[in-house]
């Protein structure tokens, strides 16, 4: 399939996240991040991070910016809870988590709650988050190597695991296996870890693995589990691959089933949903995903197994959109109510140091 390139826009500072509201598909927001470096003295220069949430109506693919909240912080990442309608939590470079809410009370608008401090000081940042889908839980990553896990009805950390990457941790994701408290997450040394958060004491109910990837791991998308305790993940990393990674609880060791170049740094992975005649095909089983994949702009993948006969796992690169002049970290696609093809699917991605926000669908070639 070909892409179509339907209107694009110039934000005011650079763009570094951005999702639909779940509740109102027809609005998503914008978060951005700009490091600002000032002279301070002759030899000395000061530098001061901040960004701003933006929103956007987005209606029979007509663009319109609705509000602007500028914040004294940049935004690394956000996120809305599954079980609170309109609630989104933010990633900022003071160490905090902020949470915001979305409301459509005859016009639309966000309005900022409360902030939660999480990080040892305000110049750690937090880098992501990911609210659980099962429970109050929110899982956060920092950029000293910490991650920690946040009670969002307590207003507490549960757990945390201090050093859990000597780097930076990039990226969070939290297991589908049915019952299990599992959260994978990816650093900028390279490892992917699984930690069990029943019994963090116990180094045996570690998934350590530093020899799967050759760059940081930058997204972890888990797509399918069993009752049996093996989980199936896609992975991201800066050396440019896409992995089908296959996890078994009590077994230390990953399992990779697939790579594939796509032509760029992957820091970003999103399942999309899909038509559902295109789910299974002849006892295969199809995943949709938009890679946001840097220099090279974005992808859209489908993800094949072939669950009779030899299990073999495929990755075709679907549609490529790019028309961005630079980095490509945060896109995203609108929610559709009647979904027949993959065509009636809207897409929205950015770029970093141009600041620009596009809008593009799928065609037929």
């Amino acid at each position: 399939m070909a892409t179509r390139f339907l209107k694009s826009t110039i934000l005011d500072l650079p763009p570094s996240c951005i999702q639909f509201v779940p509740s109102h598909p027809e609005y998503f927001i914008v978060g951005t991040y700009y490091l600002e470096v000032s002279q301070r003295e002759e030899a000395s220069l000061e530098s001061r991070r901040n960004g701003s949430l933006i929103l956007f109506q987005l209606l029979q693919n007509e663009l319109e910016l609705v509000q602007t909240l500028l914040v004294p912080f940049a935004v690394l990442g956000l996120h809305f809870s599954s079980t609170t309608p309109g609630r989104f939590a933010v990633a900022a470079s003071t160490g905090g988590v902020h949470f915001y809410s979305f409301h459509r009370d005859g016009h639309a608008f966000m309005l900022d709650e409360f902030t939660i401090t999480v990080a040892p000081s305000s110049d750690i940042l937090v880098l992501s988050l990911k609210w659980s889908s099962e429970s109050s839980s929110m899982a956060i990553t920092m950029s000293n190597g910490d991650v920690a896990i946040l009670d969002t009805e307590s207003l507490q950390v549960k757990y945390s695991v201090p050093q859990a990457h000597s780097l930076e941790v990039w990226t969070a994701a939290w297991s589908l296996m049915p019952g299990s408290s599992a959260l994978y997450t990816g650093g900028d040394d390279s490892v992917l870890c699984c930690h069990h958060l029943d019994n963090l004491q116990s180094p045996s109910d570690f998934v350590r693995d530093s020899k799967i990837h050759g760059a940081g791991v930058t997204a972890i998308l888990p797509i399918w589990a069993d009752k049996n305790y093996t989980e199936i993940i896609l992975t991201g990393s800066y050396e440019e691959h896409i992995r089908v990674v296959q996890i078994t609880l009590g077994k230390k060791k990953a399992d990779v089933l697939l790579e594939q170049r796509l032509g760029g740094g992957v820091w970003q992975l999103k399942q999309l949903r899909c038509p559902q005649h295109s789910e299974t095909e002849d006892d295969k089983v199809c995943f949709w995903v938009l890679a946001s994949c840097m220099h090279a702009g974005c992808r859209v993948l489908k993800i094949t197994w072939s669950v009779r006969g030899d299990g073999k796992w495929t990755a075709d690169i679907v549609g490529k959109f790019e028309e961005h002049g630079s980095m490509n970290y945060a896109s995203d696609a609108q929610p559709c109510r009647d979904l027949r093809d993959m065509k009636d699917i809207t897409f929205v991605s950015t770029s970093f140091y141009d600041n620009k926000l596009c809008v593009w669908t799928l065609e037929d070639t």
